[in-house]
Parts: structure tokens; C-alpha cells; sequence
């Protein structure tokens, strides 16, 4: 009887502690992040790393982000990749999938600004506010909307310090107003990703890219690209998101999503800015190191650029009044007004 009654109690415990197991493992949520940044970039490593390891940190565990081992599908197809489940955690580029989102482009037309630091936040901040009713990202929630630095230009053929310098050069653009800015400027734009860059221009099928400065020695182009001009206020800036699928996103319980959302949104996005800001710098130190040129534009071609370069916002104007946007104009005052005021 009393070997019974101890067998019985050795039952109870071992199947007590196999509850317990199972238990624990099911508030364990793994959340599968597709990476396609290079070892060494900004964004990669001084922000989007030590986040993952926050979200384990504010959830206590029960919140984990596994970065897979390769990239998922194409970098265009990221937001895709979100959306249908084939994986969790992305960080894609609306402007590599033009005629897509075409509201939130808003924030990528020339002369919106020229400081990640300020600018990057200021984006989240707006998304949200102006912009998130549209329902550009649907399947998809952002996590964190931001401007990494502008891209400027760098190509292999000759220093550009005139609007006539363009004329010919077949530069990758990463996005549509980035993309009709140079079709402007009588440049040959050519839509590649960041990641197709150095085949591209190694190659000789390209001539130039804009690039924000921090990624030239990040994709180890400084050696392709001698010659780099800086616009002055931005001839584009491009959007990025830090998106998860929706049903994953609605998995996690509402404590655990609070907590995610507090260390990112614009927390998130003003360290982006911060980081780029930093390697802007010494991806430039790096540049002159290597005896590269660097141009900065004079205020009469900017000037002149500026008026080229018009008609992209009349564009989009039109472009987003036919997607329901009662007052385009509206958001790109509030939004240059936003910059403005950021410290």
C-alpha cells in the first residue's frame, strides 16, 4: 500500500513537472526575423541587435527574436515576406516597390531635410499620426517607421558640381521621387536595391548610386565610387519600416506588445537617426582617407535643383489625391513644419 501510495506521488510529481515544462514553453513567443543587413552596418548592429536583445529583456523572456540565417525571399519582396507568414520580423522599404505606398512617399520628397537625428523620429511620430488611417501596411504592423540619412550621390565617372554633370550618368535609385529626380536631372536612374550594388557597379552597369554615406564603406564601395557630392537639405530621403505580421503582432499578449512598443516607435527610430548620423561621419573621414573627392553643392545649384526638381511634388500631389488624401498639401507643410520644430 505505502509502495503504491509512493509510486502514485512520483507519477503526480513527474507529470506535474512535465505540465510545468509545457506550460513554460507555451508562453515562450519566437518571432522569426529575416535579415537581409550586412555584418558591420549601422542599423544592424548599433540599433536592430540591441533591440532584439531589449524585447527579451522587457518581456522577460517570453518574448524572443530569432534572426534567421539567411535573408527571406528578395529584399523588395520583405514587406511580402511579413504579410504571408514567411516570416515574422522584417525591416523593408516601401520605395522598393513603387506605386505601392504612395501616401507615406510624403516623407521621401526632396528637400524634406538633411538630419537623421532629427528627422527619424519626427517620421514615426507623423506616421502615426497623419498617415496610419490610410492602411498603407495592411497584414503588416509597424513596429517603427523612420528615415535613415539621405542618400547622396557617388559615382565612378567624374566629380558633380553642376546640374549638367548628371546628364548621362546611370545611377541606382532606390525609390520613385529618388528615381524621377534623376530622369529631372538627365541622369538614367536604374531601380536596384542596396544589396544588388556592388555587382552593379563592379560590373560597369552602373555608373553611379545614391547611397546614404554611412553604407558606402558598409557595402565596401568606397573603392568603386571616387567621387561624392552632397545636396544640402536632401534631394530624397527614404523610408524604412520595422514591421511584424500582424497575426504574430496579435499572438503576444497586450502587457508584452505594450512593452515592445515603448522601447520602439520613435525610441526606436531617433537611434536609427543617431547611428546613421555617426557613420555618416566616418564613412566620410574614411572616404577622404582614401583620397576620394567630396563635392558639397553651392547654393545656386541647389537653388536651381530645387526649381528642376518640382514638378515630384506636383506629382504626388495628384498621385495621392486619387488614393483619398483630401489635402495632400496639408501633410507635406505639417510635415516640413515638424522638422522644423524638432531639437
Amino acid at each position: 500500500m505505502i509502495h503504491s501510495l509512493r509510486c502514485l506521488a512520483a507519477a503526480l510529481a513527474v507529470a506535474g513537472c512535465a505540465f510545468g515544462a509545457a506550460s513554460a514553453s507555451a508562453q515562450t513567443t519566437t518571432v522569426k526575423y529575416s535579415n537581409w543587413l550586412p555584418a558591420g552596418q549601422a542599423m544592424r548592429v548599433e540599433v536592430i541587435e540591441p533591440w532584439i536583445v531589449e524585447v527579451e529583456k522587457v518581456t522577460q523572456g517570453r518574448v524572443k527574436i530569432d534572426t534567421l540565417p539567411k535573408v527571406v525571399g528578395t529584399v523588395p519582396a520583405q514587406f511580402d515576406v511579413a504579410r504571408d507568414g514567411q516570416a515574422d520580423l522584417v525591416v523593408f522599404i516601401p520605395g522598393y516597390t513603387p506605386n505601392r505606398f504612395d501616401i507615406l512617399e510624403v516623407a521621401q520628397l526632396p528637400f524634406m531635410g538633411d538630419d537623421p537625428e532629427k528627422l527619424a523620429p519626427v517620421v514615426d511620430r507623423f506616421y502615426r499620426k497623419h498617415l496610419a488611417s490610410y492602411n498603407e501596411f495592411k497584414g503588416v504592423h509597424p513596429l517603427s517607421v523612420y528615415v535613415v540619412s539621405p542618400g547622396q550621390i557617388f559615382n565612378r565617372v567624374r566629380p558633380i558640381k553642376a546640374l549638367a554633370d548628371f546628364k548621362g550618368l546611370k545611377v541606382r535609385s532606390p525609390q520613385a521621387s529618388a528615381t524621377q529626380a534623376l530622369t529631372l536631372l538627365g541622369a538614367v536612374p536604374v531601380s536596384k536595391p542596396v544589396s544588388e550594388t556592388y555587382e552593379l557597379l563592379s560590373s560597369g552597369v552602373l555608373d553611379g548610386t545614391f547611397m546614404p554615406p554611412e553604407s558606402i564603406p558598409a557595402y565596401k564601395l568606397t573603392d568603386l565610387v571616387p567621387h561624392a557630392t552632397v545636396v544640402p537639405g536632401a534631394l530624397y530621403n527614404t523610408v524604412l519600416v520595422l514591421g511584424i505580421n500582424e497575426d504574430k503582432w496579435k499572438s503576444i499578449s497586450q502587457a508584452d506588445r505594450d512593452a515592445i512598443t515603448r522601447i520602439s516607435g520613435d525610441v526606436f527610430a531617433a537611434n536609427i537617426g543617431r547611428a546613421y548620423a555617426k557613420g555618416d561621419k566616418a564613412a566620410f573621414d574614411t572616404i577622404r582617407k582614401a583620397g576620394r573627392t567630396v563635392e558639397v553643392l553651392s547654393e545656386p545649384v541647389v537653388a536651381e535643383m530645387k526649381k528642376t526638381l518640382q514638378p515630384i511634388e506636383k506629382d504626388w500631389v495628384e498621385k495621392v489625391k486619387k488614393k483619398g488624401v483630401a489635402d495632400p498639401q496639408k501633410l507635406i507643410d505639417q510635415l516640413r513644419a515638424d522638422f522644423a520644430a524638432a531639437k
